[in-house]
């Protein structure tokens, strides 16, 4: 039964991950500016991390809430950002593909490059699929979709970068899963309530209540907290092996998705490059750094 309710946790995760860039790309392309959607999604998510914080407040140390400023330009403020950003002018099946598909790649290469950690042999073969399918993507961005789409594909590598570096950095100080993401997400609200005011009201009180809703649910709810707890009860029923390879799901799903809801029809050589980057996921993911199964779980919260 425990494990049933993991799986479950795990789907709920994977289906946050996919249909998160398909309801930012409906959002950022409709009625919503870039900062509307970062309001909405660092200011809900701050309201519903509060009351952990002030559970937790008189036992966070001072290191934590300095360590989470740098912390805020990775995972949160800085990663959210680009993605938002990119989705204005990159389809919602390149967001998802090169964004979590690809972040078990980065967790290999920058664990290598900045940290030393030796990866496996399996996660080089997986990263080695996932660069194939970064290629595949953007060679057809570049031949096929003009350079919008390229500044977009873009800025969902170095979304997926920054990701990456949050979850070797949050390992590497030793800070909570939860514990940082209520921090950096604190801290993130500050930096959209200042980008909301300077860039003026915008479309987001005027919008219709039901589509506002909606990207309250998406962007504040589902992507802000709900995908990750569910994340981390999937990885502590699971194990980490299990939980990362379910990341794989997260390209192919997305680019269903945003064909069923936004009508984005992939190439066939964007499907290749999806599919590639998927494989990839799914074989680097059983085995970590030297195997150790903690780089698995780091590669699956790079992706939240």
């Amino acid at each position: 039964m425990r494990q049933l309710s993991a799986y479950g946790a795990a789907a709920v995760a994977v289906l946050v991950w996919a249909s998160y860039p398909v309801a930012t790309r409906a959002g950022v392309t409709g009625s919503f500016a870039p900062a509307d959607l970062m309001l909405l999604r660092f200011g809900v998510g701050a309201l519903l991390f509060l009351p952990y914080l002030a559970l937790h407040f008189r036992s966070i140390q001072r290191d934590t809430w300095r360590q989470c400023v740098p912390l805020t330009l990775f995972q949160g403020a800085g990663m959210a950002a680009l993605v938002i950003c990119g989705l204005q002018f990159a389809p919602a099946s390149h967001a998802a593909a090169l964004g979590p598909g690809i972040a078990p790649a980065w967790v290999a290469l920058l664990g290598f490059v900045v940290f030393s950690r030796r990866p496996s042999a399996r996660m080089v073969i997986g990263a080695s699929l996932c660069a194939a399918g970064v290629i595949t993507l953007i060679a057809r961005s570049a031949s096929a979709a003009g350079t919008s789409v390229l500044e977009g594909d873009a800025m969902f590598v170095a979304a997926s970068a920054l990701g990456a570096l949050y979850v070797l950095q949050l390992r590497n100080w030793g800070i909570g899963a939860i514990m940082g993401a209520a921090i950096v997400t604190l801290y993130s609200a500050l930096i959209a309530v200042a980008w909301h005011l300077g860039s003026g009201l915008g479309a987001l009180w005027r919008a219709a209540p039901l589509e506002l809703l909606w990207q309250v649910l998406w962007q504040g709810v589902l992507i802000g907290c709900v995908a990750l707890v569910a994340l981390n009860h999937a990885i502590a029923r699971l194990g980490p092996e299990r939980a990362s390879a379910l990341v794989a799901l997260v390209p192919a799903l997305g680019a269903v998705l945003g064909f069923l809801f936004l009508h984005e029809i992939p190439s066939s050589a964007e499907i290749a490059g999806i599919f590639a980057i998927s494989a990839g996921v799914s074989v680097g993911a059983s085995r970590g750094y030297g195997g150790n199964p903690a780089a698995s779980s780091a590669a699956a919260k790079a992706a939240a």
